[in-house]
């Protein structure tokens, strides 16, 4: 709120968008499961951000199912985001072309020395190493890679400009899961499972998140009618549209 300034005309976040931002910094692992038009890629990408400004020396990444999608939103995310608010945009080095896109990949570098880049979700990723990343939409990514791959890149802490580490801060081991609503008995809900019974026994380090469409109707972001219009089609699936707009897992 401070970047953006107090001109109405600018930037604002909406109430709960502030709530995600707020839940999300403050916890070192969070699952969020959000409808369609929950801007849920461009509050996670604002986060790293964030992160990258607060914590010098952080490296994050964004994975999805496809290295050339998770760059596709973290560009155009990241775009959107320095246009919106220009403090993020001053905060990147881009002295020398550090700072670079490409089709499939993108490396935003700080000027604080943090990182943020792409991981793909491959063998190819296996003894790589970052402090914390962004598993966007991660019911599309294989099982096996995610539990075997992604989440043991982020095994190292973030090390301190006086060369220290300090192993309670979020930015540490951070896994952001964000995801539409898949099918139960995959490793993504599981991983949903285990964080939910986790925030009983860690509640300062686990958060559990989910929406509706609801959500967004109420702030304007997405249309009712579109929403009716889904309900009202002749193709019209239950489970589908539970799984897209109610954040509803299928299974028996």
């Amino acid at each position: 709120e401070f970047l953006c300034g107090d001109n109405p005309e600018n930037f604002h976040l909406f109430f709960y968008q502030r709530v995600f931002l707020r839940a999300v910094m403050r916890h070192r692992y969070a699952y969020a499961t959000f409808p369609r038009a929950y801007s849920k890629s461009f509050m996670s990408v604002l986060i790293l951000m964030i992160r990258c400004v607060l914590y010098p020396g952080s490296h994050l990444f964004v994975t999805t199912g496809g290295k050339e999608q998770a760059a596709g939103i973290a560009k155009e995310k990241s775009d959107e985001l320095c246009k919106l608010i220009p403090g993020l945009a001053n905060e990147l080095d881009l002295t020398r072309g550090k700072t670079k896109t490409s089709k499939d990949n993108i490396e935003l570098i700080f000027k604080n020395g943090s990182k943020l880049d792409i991981m793909a979700a491959r063998q190819s990723s296996r003894g790589r190493r970052a402090t914390g990343g962004l598993m966007e939409e991660c019911v599309g990514i294989e099982d096996a890679i995610l539990r075997e791959v992604i989440i043991p890149v982020m095994a190292i802490p973030r090390r301190a400009k006086d060369g220290t580490t300090r192993e309670n801060e979020p930015v540490n081991k951070s896994q952001i899961y964000i995801t539409t609503a898949g099918y139960k008995g995959t490793y993504p809900y599981d991983r949903l499972i285990g964080l939910l019974v986790r925030m009983i026994t860690q509640p300062d380090r686990c958060m559990v998140l989910g929406g509706t469409w609801r959500t967004p109707v109420a702030v304007g972001l997405q249309q009712k009618t579109f929403i009716t219009d889904q309900k009202n089609e002749g193709t019209y699936n239950e489970a589908s549209f539970e799984r897209e707009y109610e954040s509803r897992w299928s299974g028996t």
